[in-house]
């Protein structure tokens, strides 16, 4: 076992070696440059940025395309993943939000100042991928025979589209021994999260002159009063949270609805925000929902319909698994206090738990609170250099301690 912990110490220094704090902020500055804003946008210039890189780096790609100028694209180091060889998959996106107003300079023209990166994507999660990037070429130069494989998907930040047609198109059976899901975490290992699922309520009822109120039905009060169910369920729900991920939560986040103040309204739409806890479905949302209308709706003519229009599916690893561990130590080794968290956002992690059934944590630079998201989003260029080295240490003892339990000679 000496032996053994003697060689995976020194696969990590040599790989270490390899990881340039300087081209992972290269790298992240020219996906910044490559806008892919969604919705509204393409993916397409920055997967091509991505190609670059990871033909640069040793790495081969793959791409899937989505729809018209949407590819995911997988790009891998080492031999594929084999039963007898599982291999380790990181995972991120290649589209970013609208950039929006109340940006210094161009949000698309990255600046690096005062020890950080700033432009859209910086931390959601260009400046992630830059650095997991990195560390994968830098353990496929050490340990060439481990497999590593990033998949970058399309339309993350709207309906998920990407994800869903990489599993349609990959059986559950492909081995991964652990997913490591790049979005920014501010260098916290998180091991749970819930999912989300949006739905839409389209609540129907029969205009009529407002001098007569009476002879219509307000699809707005209707609404008003699907609102107040939906404000009542959330709090039954918090009421009753516990453990790391609390509870699940509804949030309305658009009303929209009538003609103007002298009619009334024969139609409102509500979007609809809900967080799944892990083993929940969206369709177990939208069944809920169903029947909270059914409660609020009243014998005055209206009538209302919810669909499901998108669901990520949460995930939550336990806190005793070798993975969360490894992602610990590694932080710790860089100086970061790598608490072990829940995350309140969704990502793309709980498919791929759901669909393989393999352990999964988000570790990643940047914070997803206060720079994602954001005008002047932006990164310590510090923790992208931290996050590429412990991505490095991670890879190598995943591997080294796996291979370690396959030898037949191991005690």
């Amino acid at each position: 076992m000496t032996a053994v912990r003697d060689a995976t110490a020194a696969a990590v220094e040599r790989a270490l070696a390899l990881v340039d704090e300087a081209t992972v902020v290269a790298d992240a500055s020219s996906l910044i440059l490559a806008a892919s804003e969604n919705p509204g946008g393409t993916e397409l210039v920055a997967v091509r940025v991505l190609e670059s890189i990871a033909s640069r780096l040793g790495g081969r790609s793959r791409r899937q395309l989505v729809a018209p100028g949407r590819p995911n694209l997988s790009i891998r180091f080492g031999p594929d993943a084999t039963e007898a060889a599982p291999g380790v998959l990181m995972l991120g996106h290649s589209d970013v939000v609208p950039a929006g107003e109340g940006w210094a300079a161009d949000p698309f023209n990255p600046r690096v100042a005062d020890g950080w990166l700033t432009g859209r994507g910086a931390a959601d999660m260009k400046g992630g991928i830059a650095a997991a990037l990195q560390a994968m070429a830098a353990v496929h130069r050490v340990l060439p025979d481990a497999p590593l494989e990033l998949l970058v998907t399309v339309d993350e930040e709207d309906l998920a589209t990407g994800i869903q047609a990489h599993l349609a198109a990959t059986p559950p059976d492909a081995v991964h021994r652990a997913c490591i899901v790049a979005e920014p975490t501010d260098m916290a290992v998180v091991i749970a999260c819930r999912g989300a699922a949006n739905l839409q309520v389209e609540v129907a009822g029969r205009a009529a002159h407002a001098g007569r109120p009476e002879d219509g039905a307000s699809a707005i009060t209707t609404a008003a009063r699907i609102v107040d169910w939906i404000a009542g369920d959330h709090a039954r729900m918090r009421a009753g949270a516990s453990g790391l991920l609390g509870s699940a939560t509804w949030s309305v986040g658009r009303i929209e609805g009538g003609h103007g103040t002298s009619i009334v309204p024969d139609r409102c739409t509500l979007l609809v925000d809900r967080r799944l806890m892990p083993g929940e479905a969206g369709a177990e949302a939208l069944a809920q929902l169903r029947s909270g209308i059914g409660e609020a709706l009243a014998d005055d003519g209206c009538s209302a319909e919810a669909s499901l229009l998108m669901e990520m599916p949460g995930f939550e690893t336990d806190p005793t698994h070798p993975l969360v561990a490894t992602a610990v130590d590694a932080l710790v080794a860089e100086g970061a206090a790598a608490p072990v968290e829940a995350w309140t956002a969704a990502c793309e992690g709980g498919f791929i738990a759901r669909h393989h059934g393999c352990p999964t944590i988000i570790v990643g630079p940047g914070d997803i609170t206060g720079q994602a998201h954001q005008p002047d989003e932006r990164v310590r260029i510090a923790d992208l250099g931290a996050a590429a080295r412990a991505y490095t240490r991670m890879l190598v003892h995943l591997h080294t301690d796996d291979t370690d339990r396959r030898d037949p000679e191991h005690d």
